[in-house]
Formats: structure tokens, sequence, C-alpha cells
């Protein structure tokens, strides 16, 4: 009765009438609706709520697997069935209206869990992809400016070699000719500069650099 009391302070905001009519259990369904559909009847309402509110949420809670989602649930079946007692139209039974109303309201929850699935997958593929492109462009600016210091560190000479092969991409004969060394010369002095960056923890940078100009 707790829940009636609380479901008709909600359906019925001018004050329904909160007290069981007995003499009621003896109409029929099809009797009550008349009732409700004709004259408002909210004690005939009440009587058709005390008599399917247990089944209906039993139901629910079944399908659902969430008590108080199935408590909202049936809140809404009838409050939907009072507002809409003038134009309802039931083809069977009201039992059958009931378990077709529910069966409805189901597959819209389905649905709109299934959608909420999706977006919340779709977020957190996003979030991530995000996450690791961020680490990834924090990682290399990082990388990158050690480098830069380290190859500021280099012998002149080194250093000139080394950017004309890493900044220019110019392979290590096209470099020979600008400067007028010999290609060995040329590979000797980025060899030994990476071997200066290998102790500094960037050699791997530099050599993935240096493969995309083909110097190695």
């Amino acid at each position: 009765m707790q829940i009636h009391v609380v479901f008709s302070k909600l359906a019925y905001p001018n004050g329904p009438a909160y007290q069981h009519d007995t003499s009621l259990k003896q109409l029929s369904d099809i009797a009550l609706l008349d009732r409700l559909k004709v004259h408002d009847d909210r004690v005939a309402f009440d009587e058709l709520y005390l008599r399917y509110w247990d089944a209906v949420y039993t139901i629910a809670v079944r399908k659902l697997e969430d008590h108080e989602q199935a408590k909202d649930l049936v809140h809404d079946v009838f409050v939907d069935i009072w507002y809409r007692r003038h134009t309802l139209v039931i083809h069977t039974s009201f039992a059958g209206y009931l378990y077709t109303t529910l069966s409805n309201r189901f597959i819209d929850i389905v649905r709109r869990r299934a959608v909420h699935t999706r977006m919340q997958e779709a977020l957190l593929r996003e979030l991530e992809q995000t996450s690791e492109s961020a680490y990834d462009v924090i990682a290399y600016q990082e990388l990158e400016s050690r480098l830069m210091t380290e190859i500021d560190n280099l012998p002149a000479a080194m250093r000139q070699i080394f950017l004309l092969s890493r900044d220019e991409q110019l392979s290590a004969q096209e470099i020979a000719d600008q400067l007028s060394l010999s290609p060995q010369t040329v590979k000797n002095q980025i060899h030994n500069a990476l071997e200066r960056l290998r102790a500094k923890e960037l050699y791997l940078h530099s050599l993935a650099l240096l493969f995309c100009a083909g110097i190695y």
C-alpha cells in the first residue's frame, strides 16, 4: 500500500482517494476502465493499480534486473494510463494491454542501453587514442629537445655534417660533394656523432631519422 500511496500522490496532485474501496473488487477490469474513462473515477483507477501492480512489477524486475528502475517503469506505465484514460483503446484485456505496453517499454530501454553502451565505447576509444596521441607528441618533443641540445655540443665539423644528413636529408655522397670531403669521411663523422648520442640514450631516435634520409 505504501508504494500505491506514493504513486497516487504523484499521479493525483489534487488529492486522490487513498482509501481502497472493497466494493470495487467485484467489478471487472472493463467495468473499472469504463468508470475511469467516462467519470474520471480515481478510485476505479486505484483498484486497477492495486490489482496489477505486483504482477507488472515482478515482470519488470525480472526483465530489467534493477528494482528501482522497475519501480520507475511501473510508475510511468500507470501514469501514462491515467493521462491517456479518455483515449485509451484496449483490444484484448487490460492485463494483455499492460503486458504489451511493458514489452514496448523493455524494447525502448534495451535500445537506449545499447546506444549508451556504443557511445561509451566510442568515447573510451576516442579518449584512449587522444591520450596516446598527446603522450606521443609530448614524448617526441621532449626527445627532440634533448637531441638538439646534444647536437649543439658536437664539434663544429661533425655537427655540420650530421645536420646536413639529418635536417636536409642529404646522402653521404651529396654531403661529400658539398664539403669537398670523401664519402667515407662523411660516414665516419656521422658514425662518431651517433656514438656520442648513444651515450646520451638518443641513439635510436637519431638513427631512425638517418634511416629515413638513406644515410644508414
